[in-house]
């Protein structure tokens, strides 16, 4: 057999470039899907914030209405402080309401409203190459229900 001198571990070099290459490619492959659930859990949080202030009706009022602004704004941070006391990873949580809006509310009432919730995560590989935090956000809107149908009562 007619072997050539001088090639014993000529792939050592690469080994570790390979193994690098492939252990960041398995940190872009669990991190971003770890972002991509944090994404759903910050649209979560939010629409039940938003939820939460929509459920401030003025029970007084003759028509459909919200309470004060400042009132849907209490329970929309009441949510997301509760939720962030309880382990929910959120940024602000004294900062996720947006507002209200007539958007979407075909008596043209401004009685929907508007959420934002930002979360962080921390990366399970890319930390190794210093990244050291994953943030994910989402949007809630939430508008109260006014009356009931037969099909609702079901």
């Amino acid at each position: 057999m007619n072997r050539l001198r001088g090639d014993e571990g000529s792939i050592a070099p690469a080994v570790p470039v390979l193994a690098l290459v492939l252990l960041l490619l398995a940190g872009l492959v669990v991190d971003a899907s770890r972002q991509l659930t944090a994404r759903g859990r910050a649209v979560a949080y939010a629409e039940e914030a938003a939820r939460a202030g929509a459920a401030a009706i003025d029970l007084d009022a003759d028509d459909l209405e919200l309470l004060p602004e400042g009132q849907v704004a209490e329970r929309v941070t009441a949510y997301c402080r509760a939720a962030a006391a309880s382990g929910a990873p959120i940024v602000d949580p004294g900062n996720c309401f947006r507002g209200t809006t007539a958007t979407g509310d075909p008596g043209g009432r401004r009685i929907v409203v508007q959420t934002h919730v930002e979360i962080v995560l921390a990366p399970t590989l890319l930390g190794i190459v210093g990244v050291e935090e994953l943030r994910a956000a989402g949007d809630g809107r939430a508008r109260p229900f006014e009356g009931t149908r037969e099909e609702d009562a079901q």
